[in-house]
């Protein structure tokens, strides 16, 4: 597996991504192409970091064998939230795979790899352990790894080591949906395992918390307000701004209700016509936005939309919430590219 990644300081184009890719299908594809077939990637690779970095400085990319095509070009945002959905977009505007090329922007599992950085041993897979702790209240396992290559090895390096396994194990897009809290060991567990079982463990523990379709399930929670009034909640699982990168901006949406009960939360037929409302809503979106969660409480319920910031969809949303009959409707847009807005609903 080879990482690069450059530093620039250089004013990025108007638009970096078509440029990107205007690169790549002139010559970009074939240079590399043929790089890989000499064995001999340092020009073009040098070439490839300038054409990324010119996108955002903090991506990084990889090249491996594909699934469908003989090569796949990664550009991941290695586990930032703040450039995820950079790398989406830039996946998104990809050309259709050829007999070539295909893309992801999520690294994939390679569990026959090793890692290697200069000055220090292979560290092979097989080698780790890690111990498994399932969490349902925050729909993650959290992890403690061990290799034993760490007690000779400074702790950031055990650190970038200690995700690269997990990287290499399960893939990005798993251990960034189900892995909770990461810790490294520098001493063997008493109860670690090897961290063959942890896909199995990852894909059980997901099992149970997707819908039967295989899509995210949603959760009901109650609590109360910081004023005492009773909360009812409603929120997707897992909760994770990996499962949709590109939806980058928050958009807070409070609905007031007159009809409401002794406790504050709505009658059986307002609770209908918010459901209508929500609905209205959200068909106005499509693929630029999804709603993630509501809270209600106190005569309001407030609805969490994320939508792509590089589209006019919450503008569309504050178009759609006049009419309503029980008050005006607030609307708030924020930047949240790591989903902290609704960060405690999980």
């Amino acid at each position: 597996m080879r990482i690069f990644k450059r530093r620039r300081t250089t004013a990025a184009p108007a638009d970096p991504i078509g440029g990107f890719w205007s690169w790549w299908e002139a010559t970009g594809a074939a240079q590399i192409a043929e790089s890989i077939a000499l064995r001999d990637l340092t020009a073009a690779g040098a070439v490839l970091s300038e054409q990324v970095h010119r996108i955002h400085e903090n991506l990084d990319w990889e090249l491996g064998h594909g699934l469908h095509a003989e090569h796949v070009l990664i550009v991941t945002a290695a586990g930032d939230p703040g450039t995820r959905a950079i790398a989406r977009r830039w996946l998104r505007a990809a050309p259709a795979s050829d007999h070539l090329w295909e893309y992801a922007d999520l690294r994939r599992p390679s569990p026959d790899a090793g890692i290697k950085f200069d000055g220090m041993p292979l560290v092979s897979i097989e080698s780790a352990l890690v111990t498994i702790e399932p969490d349902s209240r925050e729909a993650a396992l959290h992890v403690e790894v061990h290799h034993p290559t760490f007690p000779a090895l400074p702790d950031e390096l055990r650190k970038r080591v200690t995700f690269l396994l997990l990287d290499l194990v399960l893939g990005e897009e798993l251990v960034e949906t189900w892995i909770g809290a990461i810790s490294t060991a520098v001493a063997p567990p008493a109860n670690a395992v090897p961290i063959s079982e942890l896909l199995p463990a990852v894909a059980s523990f997901a099992a149970a918390h997707v819908a039967e379709d295989g899509g995210p399930s949603w959760r009901l929670m109650e609590g109360e307000t910081a004023a005492g009034d009773r909360l009812v909640a409603t929120a997707m699982v897992p909760l994770r701004s990996i499962q949709m990168p590109h939806l980058d901006t928050h958009v807070a949406v409070e609905v007031p209700y007159k009809d409401a009960r002794e406790d504050g939360l709505p009658q059986d037929e307002t609770l209908s016509h918010l459901r209508d409302f929500e609905d209205h809503l959200t068909n106005r979106l499509g693929d630029s936005g999804r709603l993630l969660a509501h809270e209600t409480a106190a005569g309001s319920r407030i609805l969490h939309y994320y939508v792509d910031g590089t589209t006019p969809a919450a503008a569309q949303l504050e178009a759609a919430i006049t009419g309503w009959p029980d008050g005006p409707v607030t609307l708030k847009v924020s930047a949240d590219a790591g989903w902290e807005g609704v960060r405690h609903l999980t």
